[in-house]
């Protein structure tokens, strides 16, 4: 009678065969355990500490498996002292016209906008529009003279459209 030949009598198929298992069991550790770095990880209801003399007001945040450098705050724009300045400002995008005197600018971006106006005296309007209908952020459109705030209108709906109109 013939002998069948089989693949596992021979002794490298089954060396071969331990060793596979073996590099993936390391490579499971390895996925599974992570690159050893530790998160800092922040309890809900747990405040992070503020250095002295910040005017940074302190905030309660829960962030689990977040690394801090992953972070990005919206930084805020300032508006100057002087002169006269629309303001808009939502976290998406927005596009709109503004102006002093019937010279008016076309203007698309999005976060917080600081756009100057070419004078400081005249009426001044300003028609901004989201570009997204997210209902749960609101577009919000100012007029600034010398870094008072005179005027403002904002809109939460889905493609919102605010217009401020105001002589100065």
């Amino acid at each position: 009678m013939r002998r069948r030949n089989d693949t596992w009598d021979k002794p490298w198929v089954t060396i071969a065969a331990v060793v596979g298992v073996i590099a993936v069991v390391i490579i499971a550790i390895v996925f599974f355990m992570g690159s050893g770095n530790a998160v800092a990880q922040i309890a809900p209801g747990q405040n992070t500490p503020v250095p002295s003399g910040s005017s940074v007001p302190s905030t309660t945040v829960a962030v689990t498996g977040i690394k801090p450098e992953a972070i990005k705050e919206i930084p805020t724009e300032t508006v100057p002292d002087i002169g006269a300045f629309v303001k808009v400002s939502y976290i998406g995008g927005f596009a709109g016209t503004y102006g002093i005197n019937g010279e008016m600018v076309t203007v698309r971006n999005s976060g917080e906008r600081v756009l100057p106006l070419n004078a400081t005296a005249g009426a001044v309007s300003a028609t901004f529009h989201k570009e997204d209908g997210s209902t749960s952020h609101e577009i919000i459109v100012e007029i600034y003279k010398d870094g008072k705030a005179l005027k403002f209108a904002k809109n939460s709906s889905a493609f919102g459209e605010v217009i401020v109109n105001y002589q100065i």
